[in-house]
């Protein structure tokens, strides 16, 4: 029959045996054995989602994003046993919003599910001041930051406001609601039949005639353009409201 005895260390006495036996074991294996499968998939999925929107906040350029996640496991996950090994999560596509769906794998012992999540994030973004038709030309005036709080249908946003200064309606905006790429559509600076300054430059050389659009056309679209002048026909690019430009 084993021994048991007790060491005196800073006043507490401590089971050498049970000290021992401590010391045999590695502490990782504790570890994991002390977390169970539905926890070790809340906090990895949790934080690979947390992740995630920290690194769209750094690539847009925000000062403020606020998320919650909240990891909704099935049934099934709580006869799982607990992972000894990193948990494998696969990635998004786009910015976790809403209900997220992930495929959550472990490599030993080998078992893997589809976990969903909810994400609610709330973000410093610009926004209209006021209701933009279609066909307007947004103007800094028009534009404020505000914190708002996105859903699942907020994808593709633009969180540049030199992005959206000077661009063109193609889709009405809101009032303080975000504002998508797919809303926003390069000024069309000329309409057919405007009459236009032509503008040519060509190695140093500069000179400027009247002339007329053939063709509507935005910020680097090529349109036709009739030089009053000499009566041609020619291609330009438009720069600005009535002006074009062309190389000789």
């Amino acid at each position: 029959m084993p021994y048991l005895f007790s060491l005196l260390v800073n006043g507490t006495y401590i089971s050498c045996f049970l000290l021992i036996f401590s010391c045999l074991l590695p502490q990782h294996v504790i570890a994991q054995e002390a977390i169970t499968a539905p926890i070790q998939i809340e906090q990895q999925l949790s934080q690979r989602l947390t992740n995630e929107l920290e690194e769209w906040q750094l690539q847009a350029g925000l000062l403020q994003v606020n998320s919650k996640v909240k990891v909704k496991l099935a049934s099934g996950a709580s006869k799982l046993k607990s992972c000894k090994t990193t948990l494998v999560i696969e990635g998004g596509s786009a910015v976790p919003l809403g209900n997220v769906q992930r495929k959550v794998s472990c490599q030993q012992p080998r078992w893997s599910l589809y976990v969903r999540a909810g994400v609610n994030v709330s973000a410093r973004l610009p926004v209209a001041k006021r209701a933009i038709k279609r066909g307007e030309h947004i103007l800094a005036s028009d534009i404020e930051w505000q914190l708002v709080k996105l859903s699942v249908s907020d994808r593709d946003l633009v969180t540049d406001i030199d992005q959206i200064v000077g661009q063109q309606v193609v889709r009405k905006l809101r009032r303080h609601r975000v504002i998508k790429a797919q809303q926003l559509g390069k000024p069309q600076w000329v309409n057919i039949g405007d009459k236009v300054i032509i503008e040519a430059r060509s190695n140093g050389f500069y000179a400027n005639m009247p002339g007329e659009a053939l063709e509507a056309g935005g910020e680097g679209e090529a349109i036709r353009v009739r030089n009053l002048s000499s009566g041609k026909v020619i291609s330009a690019y438009p720069i600005a409201k009535g002006r074009v430009a062309t190389l000789f």
